[in-house]
């Protein structure tokens, strides 16, 4: 006998990758995203890039991915068909290329390094944002 009256049938099952990122972005920020599956390419960060306005909602232009950091990863196994979380942005550390002083006398300093296009809020209706996120 294989099997016992009691078993429940079987599942069909599949593999979610829940991991959590430090994202380097083109923005200049470094964000940290929790992401069930594989890293993505664009994460909405900052206005310095620019962004649109709809119904007074201001919505920031998506920064690129330049670098990826894993800093942890799980699989997990879930019902098939079970439907993926959205990326969850975890936390953003302030933008890496701002210019600086030297520490030293003799240490460098830097003017900084600025993404290749920086924008303004424009509105798609004609209304004014309600609210800005601070940089």
């Amino acid at each position: 006998m294989s099997g016992t009256p009691d078993e429940a049938p079987a599942v069909d099952v599949e593999v979610h990758r829940l991991c959590v990122f430090d994202l380097w972005l083109t923005c200049g920020h470094i964000a940290t995203v929790a992401v069930n599956g594989w890293y993505p390419v664009t994460v909405a960060c900052c206005d310095r890039l620019g962004g649109t306005v709809l119904r007074g909602d201001y919505v920031p232009y998506a920064s690129q991915v330049e670098y990826v950091h894993l800093l942890s990863e799980d699989h997990e196994q879930r019902p098939s068909g079970t439907p993926r979380e959205p990326n969850r942005l975890l936390g953003r550390r302030p933008r890496t290329d701002e210019p600086y002083r030297p520490a030293r006398p003799w240490s460098d300093s830097g003017a900084g390094r600025y993404p290749a296009r920086v924008g303004g809020a424009w509105s798609i209706d004609g209304s004014l944002p309600l609210t800005m996120p601070a940089d």
